[in-house]
């Protein structure tokens, strides 16, 4: 396999395992550990390391190492916030696409609500906006689960923000105020979770 292969085989495992919450918040990445288990050398582990850490997906205090992000409320409420402005400025009504939800309300919330995210940002017309929202939303992956569990109701939500889209302007920009709002207001029981996980 081609280094180049090996590297993006690394990056997307180490990805996914981030945003699904498998890392512990916290927890040590050790490189040599990383290249056993995935079947690697230290090289490319590193690489896709030093990649997330760029995406701030992966933290690496004072060069001591990798860890995965340690959440705090005060850092989880920033994030909701810095995604709720990249979305509200991502919309533009008077430039706002006509948007069919055919295929809309499968999956779950998580997927629901990340697929009206990133079809948002593709309307800003901006492909830095467009990469800003995606993000955003790669770095909260990982809250997710802890979300549904301590908020109800969020297929509801979701589906609620599907409705919205169609018409744009400010019903949609009402409804992903509350989304983020909601979540902020209940950052101290997620962090309070992922950190029981």
């Amino acid at each position: 396999m081609s280094a180049g292969a090996t590297f993006e085989r690394v990056y997307l495992a180490l990805r996914e395992e981030l945003g699904t919450g498998s890392l512990r918040a916290g927890g040590a990445l050790e490189p040599s550990a990383l290249a056993s288990r995935l079947n690697a050398s230290i090289t490319p582990i590193r690489d896709a390391l030093h990649r997330l850490v760029g995406e701030r997906l992966v933290e690496a205090p004072r060069g001591d190492g990798f860890r995965v992000p340690l959440w705090t409320e005060m850092g989880l409420r920033y994030l909701y916030r810095w995604r709720e402005r990249l979305l509200l400025g991502a919309i533009h009504p008077r430039h706002w696409p006509i948007v069919t939800t055919d295929g809309a309300g499968t999956g779950t919330a998580v997927h629901r609500a990340e697929a009206v995210f990133s079809l948002i940002g593709s309307f800003s017309g901006n492909p830095e906006h467009e990469n800003a929202i995606e993000q955003a939303s790669a770095r909260l992956r990982p809250v997710r689960a802890a979300e549904e569990k301590v908020l109800a109701d969020t297929l509801a939500e979701c589906a609620a923000l599907e409705e919205m889209l169609a018409d744009g302007g400010a019903p949609l920009r009402r409804r992903l105020v509350a989304y983020h709002q909601r979540r902020i207001r209940a950052a101290a029981e997620i962090v309070a979770l992922l950190h029981a996980e």
